[in-house]
C-alpha cells in the first residue's frame, strides 16, 4: 500500500495536466477567434461599392437620381464592367438602352452616352440669356420651361436638357427634350426671346449596402 502522501501527489498531477489541458483548449480557441476576425476583416476589405438599380427603368427612358442606389460586391474579376459609387451621379440623365429591373447591377452597356428623345419628345433648340437659366444646367438635367412675359399665359412644362454649352458672352446654347404636346409653343417662345429656365430638383439619391 502506498502512504497519505502519495495518493495526494498523485491527485494533484491529475489536477495539473487537466488544467493544463483546459488552458491549451482556451489558447486554441482565442487564436481561432482570432483568425476569424482576419478573415472576416479581409472579406470585408475585399468589397466594393457599385452602382445598382433602385427602381424599374424601361429602355429609352432617361435615369434619374432615385432610380440608383449602392450595393456592395465581393472584389474580383466579375466587378471589371460595373460602375463603382463615385460614378453614379454621371449616370444621372443618362438613358436607359435595355429595360433596367430592381436589384440589377449597372454594367456598361445598359446606358447610352448621349441622352436622346423618348417616344413622344422633340427636340427644341434655345439661346438664352444670363439670368434667364440656372447656373450650372447641363445635359442630362431637368428644368420647367416658362414664358418671360406674364401676359403670354401661364404656359410651363418640364423640359430635359440634351445638350449645353456656354456662349462668349455667358449665354447658353441648349437643346431641350420637350413632350410632343408642348415643343411647338416652346418653340415659339425660343424663338420670340421669351424663354426662360427654372431649375428642377434631383430626387435623393437612396444609399444602401449589401
Amino acid at each position: 500500500m502506498h502512504g497519505p502522501g502519495v495518493g495526494n501527489s498523485q491527485g494533484r498531477k491529475v489536477r495539473s495536466r487537466v488544467r493544463t489541458q483546459w488552458l491549451a483548449l482556451g489558447a486554441a480557441l482565442v487564436v481561432l477567434a482570432a483568425v476569424l476576425v482576419a478573415w472576416a476583416l479581409t472579406q470585408a476589405a475585399g468589397r466594393v461599392q457599385v452602382v445598382q438599380v433602385a427602381t424599374s427603368v424601361r429602355a429609352g427612358e432617361v435615369i434619374a437620381a432615385g432610380d440608383l442606389t449602392v450595393a456592395g460586391v465581393a472584389f474580383d474579376d466579375e466587378v471589371e464592367g460595373l460602375v463603382p459609387l463615385e460614378s453614379l451621379s454621371a449616370l444621372v440623365g443618362r438613358v436607359a438602352t435595355i429595360d433596367l429591373q430592381p436589384g440589377q447591377l449597372m454594367q456598361v452597356g445598359m446606358w447610352s452616352d448621349a441622352p436622346q428623345l423618348a417616344d413622344g419628345e422633340d427636340a427644341v433648340g434655345a439661346v438664352l440669356a444670363p439670368g434667364r437659366f440656372p447656373v450650372g444646367l447641363v445635359r442630362g438635367d431637368l428644368a420647367i420651361a416658362a414664358p418671360i412675359d406674364s401676359t403670354l399665359g401661364t404656359f410651363a412644362t418640364i423640359v430635359r436638357v440634351i445638350e449645353a454649352a456656354t456662349g462668349s458672352n455667358g449665354e447658353l446654347v441648349v437643346t431641350l427634350a420637350v413632350a410632343h404636346a408642348d415643343s411647338v409653343a416652346l418653340a415659339q417662345l425660343s424663338a420670340t426671346d421669351q424663354l426662360l429656365l427654372v431649375g428642377q430638383a434631383v430626387a435623393e439619391v437612396i444609399v444602401g449596402g449589401a
